[in-house]
């Protein structure tokens, strides 16, 4: 559609135009029904790529920019959105609630780059961003929260996942990951006496296998599946026992001593390896649901090939697709 204006000037010499103020619209203005379309692509493709998208679907031009504008303006209120939800207290918990929910965690690296003017190639900078997740156990419903923040921010957002996934006074939390400190200490620091850690099994079934070649040599496979049954029901202990046997000599470096980093593994983590409980309660002895969200709520964009974003873009652009993730999408719009 094209339309003709007259444009009119007063004695000021400044432009008036009437027509666009008469039809409520202005230059280069977009509807929020458009606002909505860009950021929709702009969150799961490439700018260029949304535009794309918008000229295939809708049938009209527009460039990458006016994307990117309207997805980083969408996200920056996404985040204001849930970052006044985390304001509130997690601690403010139903009477009733899921009996066991399920808690996971982890962080992933994204490409950096600095602000500034461009002048050739800028450095780039890999930096943590975490991941949080939590769900009611037999639920298919998966609540997100994403940070650069610190390991406590991180916590306070693992525990609003948790209660929105039906964290009650009655709950136990069973928290899965990796033998991560950070991880660990802040399962304990927010679900206290109603949460339970466990060491991802994938995890320690890389340092079994690890391990195994130097204990069995060319039978490891077999070793490393030994020592996964005993780990299944409850003989930790005679596992530990095993890698003792193979100790690596003292001043061997850490690099080649597989056993030796192994054992000490196991050792230090002998309370977070209650894997007979957790079978028993048909809980979760891995941590698929946060690699799972890792791809497709953060991978899928924000670590497409050769792409760098600038740290504060990113984070937009992560509680976005947290929005989206969450089912609270309709939300940001009406």
């Amino acid at each position: 559609m094209e339309v003709q204006e007259r444009i009119w000037r007063s004695q000021t010499k400044s432009y008036l135009r009437p027509l666009p103020t008469g039809l409520g619209v202005r230059p280069r203005g977009r509807s929020r029904r458009l606002e909505r379309v860009l950021t929709d692509f702009g969150c799961e493709h490439s700018f260029a790529r949304a535009a794309e998208s918008v000229q295939e679907h809708y049938g009209f031009e527009i460039g990458a920019s006016a994307v990117r504008r309207a997805t980083l303006e969408h996200a920056q209120r996404a985040r204001a959105r849930l970052q006044e939800g985390y304001q509130q207290s997690f601690r403010v918990l139903p009477a009733v609630g899921a009996g066991h929910v399920i808690a996971e965690a982890d962080g992933t690296m994204i490409c950096t780059v600095e602000p500034g003017q461009r002048k050739g190639k800028r450095p780039r900078e890999w930096k943590e961003m975490r991941l949080v997740a939590a769900q009611a156990k037999d639920s298919t419903t998966t609540v997100y929260g994403a940070t650069f923040g610190s390991v406590e921010e991180t916590g306070r957002r693992w525990g609003h996942c948790a209660r929105e996934a039906g964290w009650g006074l009655n709950s136990q939390i069973h928290a899965v990951a990796d033998g991560a400190d950070w991880i660990r200490l802040q399962s304990q620091e927010v679900f206290r006496e109603q949460g339970t850690f466990l060491c991802d099994f994938y995890h320690v079934s890389e340092y079994l296998a690890a391990a195994a070649q130097s204990c069995r040599g060319r039978r490891a496979d077999q070793w490393r599946r030994t020592q996964q049954k005993r780990l299944r029901r409850g003989a930790l202990q005679k596992v530990i026992e095993t890698l003792a046997e193979h100790l690596e000599p003292v001043g061997t470096p850490e690099e080649q001593a597989p056993v030796r980093n192994g054992h000490r593994y196991l050792t230090n983590r002998t309370e977070c390896l209650d894997y007979p409980r957790a079978l028993k309660l048909g809980l979760p002895i891995g941590s698929g649901m946060i690699e799972s969200g890792h791809r497709h709520v953060l991978h899928a964009r924000l670590k497409k090939a050769g792409t760098a974003w600038l740290q504060d873009h990113a984070d937009q652009i992560a509680h976005l697709r947290v929005i989206r993730a969450n089912r609270q999408w309709q939300s940001l719009w009406t």
